[in-house]
């Protein structure tokens, strides 16, 4: 596996960045086992989001339980996260919640 710099982090990526938006798959053995196989196989860099109600973060979390620190993860924030006028939008208050609510689902403070 090839790695690059992330920008000026000093933090070494995998050239290839495993997505999991797992595409309709639900069964959460198989997403575990793809990141798994991902990761034996050099990848160390990770993309998910709030995809499958949040399903694809809660795999990614259960699939580096004990490797976290070895892990870069990538994901991302939606704009719309409920109907009140408080929980739509990316303001700060929004993008806090998007935070905490993806680092408890990716079991992780990081």
């Amino acid at each position: 596996m090839e790695y690059q710099n992330l920008g000026r982090t000093g933090i070494k990526v995998s050239r290839v960045c495993l997505g999991t938006a797992f595409r309709g798959q639900q069964e959460e053995n198989i997403c575990i086992d793809v990141i798994d196989q991902a990761i034996d196989l050099g990848c160390n860099f990770i993309d998910t989001a709030l995809y499958g109600e949040g399903r694809s973060e809660t795999f990614v979390g259960k699939a580096l339980a004990g490797k976290r620190d070895d892990i870069v993860i990538c994901t991302k924030v939606m704009g719309s996260i409920g109907n009140s006028p408080n929980h739509t939008g990316l303001s700060r208050l929004n993008l806090m919640r998007a935070v905490e609510d993806s680092l408890r689902r990716l079991q992780t403070d990081h």
